[in-house]
């Protein structure tokens, strides 16, 4: 096997220069960087160390991986809010987290040079060749955002969400209610729009296509163009369930631009209960995703898996009604 210091003697480098690459520390010229990981990829490098790591010797380091093409980000606070509960977990658990960037050498080689015992996907962009290559690898992983093979997922139960959402405006009285569902490639839009169906037709409603718009992602501006449309219509809704809080929040500033209040002309309801909504005016009637336990659970699979017991491809978190000013009786 091919070893750093015939890497470095390929390159002209030091050996240290080699290592200060695959452990991606930022002094290395971009040059250099990139000289060195091309004849990495060529020659098929692993660090004797991380051989030994993959035939089982362990590190407790766990990687994150983030990988999405959304616009949600990491500083989403439900993201966040479960990473951070899966960070607390695993260390608790005696590991230590690194961060695993998919550039330059993608993210099954970076594992691979880090030696880590696990990864946590948090969001996933199943388009991301380079991601399921570390699906497909033999390093253990969980996720929270996509359903693939055998991966253990753990995420809210968006099914049972939206039908407490649904049940909740009818118990109002609203009979025109719409939906802005997420993108469908997603679990969440998928879930929740099916719960949002479901929802109709437990409480005798019947479904309307015109009141479901699809967002193309989830944020605030889907949320403020959806609504812009559904008030264009003959028979506007008196209730909106969008797909999650921030797309709620565009909702909430499309029917104050048209002259109407939101909890009185027409309710929302959002999903995810983030700090925010609790604060706007009118406060935002949700669905809670409980992110700890989210974030708990995941640490505690991953924990599971790689000392091989046997785990859950998918766990379901029930989530909770949030009752709050932005919905109304029906006028």
């Amino acid at each position: 096997m091919v070893g750093i210091r015939e890497i470095a003697r390929l390159a002209g480098v030091s050996t240290a220069t080699v290592s200060k690459v695959l452990n991606n520390y930022s002094e290395v010229s971009d040059a250099t960087k990139e000289r060195i990981i091309k004849i990495v990829e060529e020659v098929g490098y692993i660090p004797d160390s991380s051989a030994r790591a993959l035939s089982s010797k362990r590190t407790w380091l766990i990687g994150i991986v983030y990988s999405e093409h959304l616009n949600i980000g990491l500083e989403h606070n439900y993201f966040s809010g479960v990473l951070e509960a899966f960070k607390t977990e695993v260390e608790s658990l005696g590991y230590d987290v690194v961060f695993i960037s998919g550039k330059d050498i993608g993210y099954l080689k970076r594992c691979q040079v880090r030696n880590v015992d696990g990864v946590f996907v948090v969001t996933a962009d199943m388009m991301d060749t380079g991601l399921t290559e570390l699906f497909d690898s033999k390093i253990k992983c969980v996720t929270t955002d996509v359903l693939y093979k055998s991966i253990p997922l753990v995420y809210a139960n968006n099914f049972q969400g939206s039908l407490l959402a649904i049940r909740h405006l009818h118990e109002l009285g609203h009979k025109r209610i719409a939906h802005i569902a997420g993108p469908a490639s997603t679990i969440a839009g998928k879930e929740r729009l099916d719960g949002y169906i479901e929802g109709l037709r437990e409480c005798g409603i019947e479904y309307d296509p015109s009141l479901v718009i699809e967002a193309l992602e989830y944020d605030s501006a889907s949320g403020y163009t959806c609504m812009k449309q559904f008030l264009q219509l003959p028979n506007p809704p008196t209730a909106v369930y969008a797909m999650c809080d921030l797309t709620a929040l565009g909702v909430v500033h499309a029917i104050n631009e048209h002259g109407l209040k939101v909890g009185e002309d027409i309710s929302v309801v959002g999903f995810d209960d983030i700090e925010l909504v609790s604060h706007t005016h009118p406060a935002l009637t949700t669905i809670k995703q409980d992110s700890k336990t989210i974030g708990r659970t995941l640490a505690q699979i991953l924990h599971s898996s790689i000392n091989n017991n046997k785990v859950e491809t998918k766990t379901l978190i029930e989530t909770k009604l949030i009752v709050r000013q932005s919905t109304a009786p029906v006028k």
